[in-house]
């Protein structure tokens, strides 16, 4: 949706939130199709890795170029949980 991580939810356009919306469903659609995120231990019920990990586009990257501007993707801690994100893509 290209909305950076600590951005207030109040300063959310209408059109930022059906972006937020659209990506959300597109994002949870693919992972369930592909068994969820094996980032570290992860099983499904029938003891299967997921593949969504391979689509990830900035998690776990922190440092590496974003695929689509090529500046290096960072790292945030929000209320104890790591967050990526491209500080160019993501506004």
């Amino acid at each position: 949706a290209r909305i950076r991580p600590r951005r207030r939810a109040a300063s959310l356009s209408r059109k930022d939130l059906r972006r937020l919306y659209l990506a959300v469903r597109e994002v949870l659609t693919e992972a369930i199709e592909l068994g969820g995120s094996s980032v570290s231990d992860y099983v499904d019920a029938d003891g299967e890795e997921g593949f969504f990990q391979l689509q990830h586009r900035v998690y776990g990257r922190e440092g590496e170029p974003c695929l689509v501007c090529k500046t290096a993707i960072k790292r945030v801690v929000i209320a104890g949980r790591s967050s990526h994100y491209c500080p160019k893509c993501q506004k």
